[in-house]
């Protein structure tokens, strides 16, 4: 049970799009199960140009009788796929280590961003009737435009992999965990990263663990993922983000 000193924990579940309805829930079931009474939804407007929550009211609606008051819903992209190339080649190196084209947000000027997020809210207000808090860009790839474009949007943070950056406060430190499902090479280095650093990231105030509904796939991370979270569960204080913001 977790106690007054604990660290926070925050789980995340990137990718909720009716593109992978049946992975989605089958994660959610699985995190209720290991007692995660906190969850953040990270929510596609349109996954890919093909998967426009509006076309899908069956799915809005199963996704707002699983949802409980203490989960938060995030934006996580519009498109969730990239249609504007990194310039430099350290942003062309990192875009190509943690995503498969899929960095929407990396590159895109101030203007741009707003546009997106602005969309990107009208749908989920239509479709799902909800206001995100914050926003999560594809693959944790953004810039200084996009997070100012996020700030001013009204949402009170986004985050990349090693900060939440809040709208009104300084950049908490809370390097998030993954895994990776592309190559087998990925998945069982993903599995032995998280087997370290599961126990090293409770050293922080804030821990974050994000899944993903593809990690779902493979029976191997599905227990990995069991291994994390119930190692955090031991001794830490499941959060919303809006209780670890300034």
């Amino acid at each position: 049970m977790a106690t007054a000193s604990a660290h926070r924990a925050l789980y995340s579940l990137h990718d909720v799009t009716p593109a992978k309805e049946d992975l989605v829930f089958a994660a959610i079931d699985h995190l209720r199960a290991l007692g995660v009474t906190r969850l953040a939804m990270l929510v596609v407007p349109d996954f890919h140009g093909h998967g426009d929550l509006r076309a899908y009211p069956a799915f809005c609606a199963r996704l707002r009788q699983v949802l409980t008051p203490n989960d938060e819903i995030l934006l996580h992209g519009y498109y969730h796929l990239a249609d504007t190339q990194p310039q430099s080649a350290g942003r062309k190196l990192a875009a190509a280590m943690l995503t498969a084209g899929e960095g929407e947000f990396h590159s895109l000027s101030y203007a741009a961003a707003a546009e997106r997020l602005a969309n990107g809210l009208g749908v989920l207000q239509e479709a799902l009737d909800v206001r995100p808090t914050g926003f999560v860009a594809p693959a944790w790839l953004q810039n200084a435009d996009v997070r100012r474009a996020v700030a001013d949007a009204g949402l009170s943070f986004c985050e990349d992999q090693l900060r939440i950056w809040p709208s009104n406060g300084a950049a908490i430190f809370s390097p998030a965990l993954s895994f990776a499902s592309r190559t087998p090479a990925r998945l069982w280095g993903s599995i032995a990263a998280a087997e370290l650093t599961s126990r090293i990231l409770p050293r922080q105030a804030v821990s974050r663990l994000a899944i993903h509904p593809n990690d779902y796939r493979s029976a191997h991370l599905r227990q990995a993922i069991t291994r994390v979270v119930t190692r955090w569960q031991a001794n830490a204080i499941p959060s919303c983000y809006q209780e670890v913001l300034p």
